[in-house]
C-alpha cells in the first residue's frame, strides 16, 4: 500500500518561509532537467569550465534531484538579495565583487534553509528535506527559474525583476508536494547587450553562455598558478571576483531597488594593504578570514593579484 502524500499549500510555504525571514520564495515539481543536462555536456565539453574539474562530478545528480534526496517531491528555491555600503571597495582598485562584502552567504541563507525546513517538519512531522547553498551538484538558477524567482539574462546570471541579479540563490529539496502554481519569469533582457559590450575579457560568448576561462571572477579565484601577462593585463583592478557584467544591467539600477546586507566583520582595506605588502602571515590570514568569502583562496593567490598593475 503506498504512502499517503505528503501536501504543503503555497500559502503555508510562503507564510513559513517568511518566518525563516526569506524575502522571496518558489517552488517546482522534481524531474530530471534534461535541455538544462545537454547544455551542461556541451559546456563542458568546450573545456569552458577550465580548472574547475567538480563540475564534471556527479552529472545525472546535478540535473536529476531525485537522486539527491529519497521519495524528493518538490524543489523549494529561495533568493537573499544584497548590496553592501561601502561603495569605495568596488570601485576603487584593489576591487572586489559586492557579493563577497558581506558574510558567508553560504552559511547564512543555509540557517535560513534550515529553519524552513523545520518548520515544515513542524506542520508534518513526516517530511524530510535537505538544504543546498552552492553546496552539492543543483543547478541552483535553473530551479529558480522554474520557481519564478527570475531569468538566467545574457550574462548568464539570475535576474530578478524586483532585486536584479546581486542575489544569492538557495534550494530546500522535500519530499513533499507544494500545491501552488508558480509561474516562470518571462526574459525581460530584450535587445539589451550592455553585459556583452562592457565584458572586459568578451567572456560573455552568447546569451546565457559563459567561457569561465576568461572570465575575471574565475580567473582572481578559481584559476590555479600564475597567470600569464594577457591575463593580467585584462583584470583592470580586480583581485576578487568581477561584477562589471552587472553593473551595466539595467535591472540593478532601478531605484529603490538596493538591498543593504550586514558587513563583513574584519578591517578589509587593511587586510589587503598587509596581504600585498607581505605584513600578515598564511595562519593570520586564515583566522582572520575564516567565516568570510575570502576563504576560497590563499593568502599568496590573493597576493599575487594585489601585486597585478
Amino acid at each position: 500500500m503506498s504512502a499517503e502524500p505528503i501536501i504543503i499549500t503555497r500559502t503555508e510555504l510562503e507564510e513559513m518561509a517568511n518566518r525563516a525571514g526569506i524575502i522571496a520564495c518558489g517552488a517546482s515539481a522534481v524531474e530530471e532537467l534534461t535541455a538544462e543536462a545537454q547544455q551542461l555536456k556541451e559546456w563542458l565539453g568546450k573545456g569552458m569550465h577550465g580548472e574547475m574539474g567538480y563540475m564534471e562530478n556527479y552529472f545525472e545528480k546535478r540535473t536529476n534531484p531525485a537522486l539527491l534526496v529519497d521519495g524528493a517531491k518538490s524543489v523549494i528555491s529561495v533568493i537573499e538579495p544584497y548590496s553592501p555600503e561601502n561603495e569605495v571597495l568596488w570601485t576603487v582598485p584593489p576591487k572586489i565583487s559586492r557579493y563577497a562584502l558581506v558574510p558567508d552567504y553560504h552559511t547564512e541563507l543555509r540557517k535560513k534553509l534550515i529553519k524552513l525546513l523545520n518548520f515544515l517538519k513542524e506542520k508534518n512531522s513526516k517530511i524530510e528535506g535537505r538544504a543546498f547553498v552552492d553546496s552539492a551538484p543543483v543547478l541552483e538558477k535553473a530551479w529558480a527559474t522554474r520557481a519564478g524567482l527570475g531569468w538566467i539574462g545574457k550574462n548568464g546570471l539570475l535576474i530578478n525583476q524586483r532585486y536584479g541579479s546581486y542575489i544569492f540563490i538557495g534550494q530546500l529539496i522535500v519530499n513533499a508536494t507544494v500545491d501552488g502554481t508558480w509561474i516562470p519569469a518571462t526574459n525581460r533582457c530584450g535587445n539589451c547587450s550592455r553585459c556583452f559590450k562592457a565584458c572586459p575579457t568578451n567572456a560573455i560568448v552568447s546569451p546565457g553562455l559563459l567561457d569561465a576561462r576568461l572570465c575575471i571572477s574565475y580567473l582572481t579565484i578559481e584559476k590555479k598558478g600564475f597567470l600569464n601577462p594577457s591575463e593580467q593585463k585584462v583584470l583592470h583592478g580586480w583581485c576578487f571576483g568581477c561584477d562589471t557584467c552587472q553593473e551595466v544591467c539595467p535591472w540593478n539600477n532601478k531605484k529603490g531597488r538596493k538591498q543593504t546586507s550586514l558587513p563583513l566583520q574584519i578591517d578589509l582595506k587593511n587586510l589587503l594593504k598587509a596581504a600585498k605588502e607581505g605584513t600578515i602571515s598564511p595562519t593570520q590570514w586564515e583566522k582572520t578570514v575564516k567565516g568570510t568569502p575570502f576563504e576560497r583562496i590563499t593568502l599568496e593567490r590573493m597576493r599575487m593579484n594585489l601585486l597585478i598593475d
